[in-house]
């Protein structure tokens, strides 16, 4: 009868032990805005690098002197890492948007987890620095990203509800710019896309939006820097 007890005990002592082990599993916090006291803005660039397109947005940059957030996919990175240096090397973030651009929802835990850190890696050995930040393909979240990122220590960003310039469906500039000036909050975090030469959209738009909102006391910053705010 003791050694029965015991055997009892012992089962529901290991369960306790697994329960609060799972109930204390760090997940990930997902950031969509960060409200800042300071009136700042983080303008995001996600699918690059690209060879044409990527030096075309830097340019535009430069000449608002303004940092940005870009978030690589892996498999552009490995034959324009070029391209990726030159992004960093200009003084802007680099985000992790996976290695390839899949639906999450579509993937176990362990490929999600060898997704992310396969492009850190890349990252990592392209330009010393692995990202802190990750963005989900398609901005889709969900258990299995928010675990396994939290086991990476590594924020989610995704992007202001309002603030997608949806560039990629070739919407007109001038859509984009009325769209984006539009009720801006600080802490507002943008997002364009640098991965196709077609998107000269994106280049007028931001062209236009970026000093808009400094001529209205905004400034433009990393995704990290908004956050330390």
């Amino acid at each position: 009868m003791k050694k029965y007890l015991k055997c009892i005990y012992l089962l529901l002592v290991l369960t306790s032990c697994q329960v609060k082990t799972v109930a204390n599993l760090k997940k990930a916090k997902v950031y969509y805005h960060y409200q800042t006291i300071a009136p700042y803005l983080s303008i995001t660039f996600d699918d690059g690098p690209n060879r044409i397109q990527t030096p075309k947005v830097l340019k535009i940059l430069k000449k608002y002197n303004i940092k940005a957030t870009f978030f690589v996919i892996g498999e552009n990175v490995e034959y324009q890492k070029d391209i990726l240096r030159k992004v960093y090397k200009e003084g802007h973030e680099i985000g992790n948007h996976f290695y390839t651009h899949d639906n999450i929802n579509k993937l176990t835990k362990a490929q999600i987890r060898e997704n992310i850190v396969l492009n850190n890696e890349l990252i990592y050995k392209t330009i010393g620095v692995r990202p802190k930040l990750v963005r989900p393909p398609y901005g889709i979240v969900n258990d299995n990203l928010k675990a396994v990122c939290g086991e990476l220590n590594m924020s989610i960003i995704i992007w202001t509800d309002d603030k997608d310039s949806k560039d990629w469906a070739l919407t007109k500039d001038s859509e984009i710019i009325n769209n984006l000036t539009k009720k801006v909050k600080n802490g507002d975090i943008f997002l364009f896309h640098d991965s196709n030469k077609k998107f000269t959209n994106t280049l007028s738009a931001i062209d236009v939006i970026i000093p808009t909102l400094q001529k209205k006391g905004y400034k433009f910053v990393s995704v990290s820097t908004l956050l330390k705010n």
